[in-house]
């Protein structure tokens, strides 16, 4: 049996990629008997198997005070302070692998063990995802080939690697809201019943999630325009877009808010179509969520998108302006119930966790190998 430590930070206080798949990660393989499986949060309660550790959450004043102290920001406390935190539990309880998804908190980890003679592994989940050489971590695993690819060309052996994409908790059959449902859950939500609906899952943001692209082709749109709702994290380049959408739309036209991680599937069911709108990411989650109620997804084209979405995507050109705007009337123009059934099921199969958990106790226990 491979006695393994799940950890993030986050978990608990924000409601970031990184934070729902470990969540689904040790649900998923929490009754697994080949592992011993213990999550550590930062937030929220503790449970059976589940532990809250103190540390400095990174939306608190004080880790932004020590962050601007240190120069090196309220995330970076945020990690520092939870890594301390479980130093007890590593000493105590002697983990076989550290499973992880921040490189902060790998980085301490290594540290420590080389300081202390420890023997746990350290498993990096390469998400964000971070380039190579990863020289301190003992196995890394790759959520798309495009990374797999880089590293190896990059030198890293293919043996201290494995292609296991990120699950997702989805039901084996799409449940598709009758009009009158689906027109009562828009009213439950507040949301208008006469118009599409265009949802972007995102942090709030210019930088990265580019929702200001998104707010200038929404409003390049006829009127009447789809409804736009934004849910995401709330960050400091958020003014911004709100202040971007109040002058473009109309108050009735768009909203953009902060919703809990077991609310999110209302939003999802009620809306016509998803929009992702940077222009890459480590893997893109959202994309699974979006597509398991079986929703249209709009993304630029680039080799992840492809090979999440893979023939159910709607892919274009997001640094030319426009290119949104055409996919989007394309999209909400064919979007019904037979397309919504085959994106569920191309998801379901490939992503789900009833079909790839497999896959991630054969890579714990690849991780442990020497």
């Amino acid at each position: 049996m491979v006695k393994v430590f799940l950890i993030c930070s986050g978990l608990g206080n924000v409601n970031r990629g990184f934070e729902s798949f470990t969540q689904e990660c040790f649900h998923a393989l929490s009754s697994v008997p080949e592992l011993d499986i213990n999550l550590f949060k930062g937030g929220g309660e503790s449970k059976k198997r589940q532990i809250v550790l103190w540390n400095f959450p990174r939306d608190s004043w004080l880790a932004n005070y020590l962050g601007k102290l240190t120069r090196r920001g309220a995330y970076y406390i945020e990690q520092t302070s939870f890594t301390f935190s479980l130093l007890p539990y590593i000493f105590q309880q002697k983990p076989d692998v550290i499973y992880f998804s921040d490189g902060i908190v790998g980085n301490i980890l290594w540290h420590w063990r080389k300081k202390t003679g420890q023997s746990y592994k350290l498993l990096f989940s390469n998400g964000g995802p971070l380039s190579p050489p990863f020289t301190r971590w003992d196995h890394i695993q790759q959520v798309a080939p495009i990374h797999l690819q880089g590293a190896i060309q990059a030198g890293e052996p293919l043996e201290k690697q494995s292609l296991v994409p990120y699950g997702i908790n989805m039901d084996a059959e799409l449940k598709i809201l009758s009009i009158a449902d689906k027109a009562a859950l828009r009213r439950k939500l507040e949301l208008p019943d006469n118009l599409p609906i265009i949802l972007s899952v995102a942090a709030i943001n210019k930088s990265h999630k580019r929702l200001d692209y998104l707010i200038r082709e929404i409003a390049q749109l006829p009127k009447p325009r789809p409804y736009l709702l934004m849910l995401g994290q709330i960050e400091a380049e958020s003014a911004e877009v709100v202040a971007l959408a109040n002058e473009l739309l109309e108050p009735e036209q768009f909203q953009i808010k902060t919703v809990a991680s077991d609310q999110i599937a209302d939003y999802y069911q009620v809306a016509d179509a998803f929009v992702l709108a940077s222009l890459g990411e480590g893997f893109g989650r959202v994309f699974l969520e979006a597509m398991s109620y079986g929703l249209p997804c709009i993304t630029h084209d680039y080799a992840v998108s492809r090979f999440v979405l893979k023939d159910e995507g709607y892919f274009g050109n997001f640094e030319l302006a426009g290119s949104l705007t055409s996919l989007i009337c394309d999209v909400l123009s064919q979007n019904n119930d037979n397309s919504k059934l085959r994106r569920h099921q191309s998801v379901y199969e490939r992503f789900s966790w009833d079909k790839i958990y497999d896959n991630y106790v054969i890579m714990l226990q690849k991780s442990i190998k020497k």
